[in-house]
Order: C-alpha cells, then structure tokens, then sequence
C-alpha cells in the first residue's frame, strides 16, 4: 500500500482518470495526444506507487476494479476544482489542453509560498534550492497569464489571487490524499485520518465519547485535535489543513464556502466555584455580583461582548483584573477563589469540571449560542470521516435527551 506522503503525479492520475472514464487506453491516449504504450506505463507506475490493482484490463477494454471505483471518484473531483481554481483566477474556462500543462511541481510550488510567506522559506521548509522553486512557480505564472506574486521589502511572496488559487489547488490535491486513504483503508491495511479543529468551550466529553466509539473498531485509524481560535481553524478549514471544525458556530458563516450544521444550543452561564458564598442566598441580585472579582474573556471573543452589554446592564463594574482567553486559566482562578466568569452551561454541567458551579438564580439572557460542525461545501468525507459525523449526531441527539429528562425529572 502507499507509504509516500508527496501525491502521483498528475501525468498518472490523468492517464488514469481518462482511462477510468473511456474504458479503453486507445481512446485515452488520443484524447491525451500520447502513445497508448505511453498511457499503459503511466498506469501501471500508478498502481505500482498506490500498491493496489485500479483497472483490470483484456481486450474487450479496461474495467475498474473496487479500489479503482473509489479512487476514480477522487480524480474526477481532483480535476473539476483544478479547472474551477484555474477559472476563477484567470476569467476563462481552461482548455483539456491547457489544464494539462499544469504540473504537480508548479502546484506544490505556489502551496508553499503561500504557505511559508515566501521564497526564501518555502525553499527552505521543502529542502530544495531557491532557485529549484522559483522555476516551476514562475512557469505557473506565464502559463495562467496572471500575477501570482509580487515583489516586497523582504523578497517575494504571493498576490491576492495567487493566495487564493494556492487554496483551491490545496483542496484539490487534497482529494488524492483521501482517496489514497480509502483505498488503504479497503485493505484494512493503512490508516486513514480525521483533523478536528476544536474551538474553546465545546464540550471536550462528547468528542472524547464519540472519538472512543469510533476508535473502538477502527483500531488503525487517526484522529488529531488541535484547538484554537475560530479564525485560525476556519482559515487551516478552507485550505485544506483541517476537516471540520467543532464549537459555536457564526451563524452564519462569514464564509460563503463553509457549511454549518447546528447540534445543540448551549447558553451561557455565570460561574464560580461550588463553595462560593453566593450559592448560599436564595436570590442572586446583580448589586451582589458587584461584591466579587471578575475573570473577562479578552476583548473580541463572543463571551466579552455579553459580559460586557450585562454589566453595562446591571449597572456594576465589578473589580475585574485578569482577562484572559487561556479557558484552563479561568478555572483555576474559579476554582481558588471566590471569582465569576461566564462560561458555557454544557461544558460545565457535562465535562464534569469539579469544584465549578452555574449560578442558577441570575438569568444570563443573550442571543442563541448553537454548538455544531463547520465543514466545506462540497466536501466529501472518507467513510471514516462520515462515521464521526454520524455518531457526534447520535451522541447530541442522545445527550440532550438525557439532559432534558434529568431537567424534568
């Protein structure tokens, strides 16, 4: 099976995808303008690189096999966002002719830069000379017709356009990846991978629960979590570095290439530790919050803004002398002292954060706060990556069940 981190090269992947299509290799290779002996040797260095049977072939034409099927839905993707990328850059639909002139080089070439900043860096970060990288990324630019970078104090980097198209083509070569995944995972014999980008307050209990059933019978198989802000993991999303991004959502999305998909609403609520004096009283006034220090959210996240407008409010100005976004800080300073913050309900009441309390008796009104999944439009999942969808929906549907009839009961 496949062990190479860099992907085919597009010579193979579109001898393949026009074989795959045509079903014969004569007609393949003179829709491509190559010899048929020159179509039959990029396919088998295909399978040879993938160590996986894609077609069978005999004189009655070429037939996909299981792997084949699975992969070949890949490629077709892979060249439809290449000439959808290649369109909205230049303003014309790119030629067969002109889109095989695109070489796997060039596109690496721009992903780097844009990535690393630079010349200089993506060199660097690929291991290869300056000079090495500058070559098929100025040869992508005379061939598109379009400035993908400029000149700046410190050397060169990429231009809006070349920005964007360097994210088009990271999606794009993206769909070799998954389809190098699935067709491992059909031999059970190579893991497939999942990256969640995990935004702040989202119940790390459920994604824990669900990421063990799931890793439970794919034994083989790759979950990695990175937290950060939602900024960061809506940019690492729509290039590619992610696969979905779990947390509150925008509602709706500031992108028009992000698909959200609610799972719970999960309000906020004052908090503070479970010996905290304010516990004791029947009634909670806003003058009694005005006794006690503050822990803010830094200035910009969704939490500030309503701490800010309830203070603003109820009139108190409360001693406040931290703020911070660290949330691990937060509790530590709730759970040492008699201090407030605003956090979320179900992060509270269902990750089990010992020593921490709501204050039930002080309503937190503020607009619905939904919990969900951010994904790309477009986006199809390997059955690994689908299987998570599916149970973090069954997880939701069976929590909030269960919450509701412990809230009746």
């Amino acid at each position: 099976m496949h062990r190479n981190q860099d992907i085919p090269s597009l010579k193979r992947l579109r001898a393949f995808d026009m074989v795959a299509g045509t079903g014969s290799a004569m007609t393949a290779s003179s829709r491509l303008r190559i010899s048929q002996p020159a179509v039959c040797y990029s396919l088998d260095g295909l399978e040879a690189e993938l160590g996986v049977r894609l077609l069978e072939r005999g004189t009655s034409g070429c037939f996909l096999t299981t792997s084949g099927e699975v992969f070949q839905r890949r490629t077709k993707r892979l060249f439809e966002q290449l000439s959808a990328a290649v369109e909205a850059t230049t303003g014309m639909v790119p030629t067969e002719t002109s889109l095989w002139k695109i070489r796997e080089t060039q596109i690496r070439a721009l992903i780097a830069i844009a990535r690393a900043g630079g010349f200089r860096a993506a060199a660097h970060a690929l291991g290869i000379a300056e000079p090495s990288l500058q070559r098929p990324a100025r040869d992508l630019e005379r061939l598109l017709r379009v400035s993908l970078y400029r000149r700046t104090a410190s050397g060169f980097e990429v231009t809006g356009a070349g920005s964007e198209l360097a994210r088009r083509f990271s999606l794009a070569m993206g769909e070799v990846s998954s389809g190098i995944q699935e067709i491992d995972a059909i031999g059970a014999s190579a893991r497939t991978h999942l990256r969640i980008g995990v935004l702040a307050l989202s119940s790390r209990t459920l994604l824990a629960e669900v990421s063990g059933a799931l890793l439970a019978h794919q034994l083989r198989q790759k979950i990695e979590v990175i937290e950060g802000a939602w900024e960061q993991h809506a940019a690492a999303l729509r290039q590619g570095s992610i696969d979905v991004i779990f947390g509150a959502l925008r509602a709706p999305s500031p992108f028009d290439d992000l698909r959200e998909e609610a799972l719970y609403d999960d309000p906020y609520a004052l908090v503070c530790r479970a010996s905290h004096p304010l516990l004791e009283k029947q009634h909670v006034t806003p003058a009694d919050l005005a006794d006690y220090e503050f822990v803010l959210p830094t200035h910009g996240l969704p939490r500030r803004t309503v701490l800010d407008a309830l203070m603003e409010h109820w009139k108190i100005a409360p001693r406040a002398p931290v703020e911070t976004s660290c949330l691990s800080t937060i509790v530590a300073l709730l759970r040492t002292g008699d201090r407030i913050s605003l956090l979320s309900r179900w992060q509270v009441e269902l990750d089990g954060w010992s020593g921490l309390h709501c204050l039930d008796g002080i309503n937190v009104p503020h607009q619905p706060r939904l919990v969900g999944l951010t994904t790309r439009a477009g986006w199809l999942p390997t059955p690994f990556q689908q299987e998570f969808l599916g149970l973090m929906r069954a997880a939701v549907m069976s929590g909030t069940a269960s919450r509701a009839n412990k809230q009746i009961g």
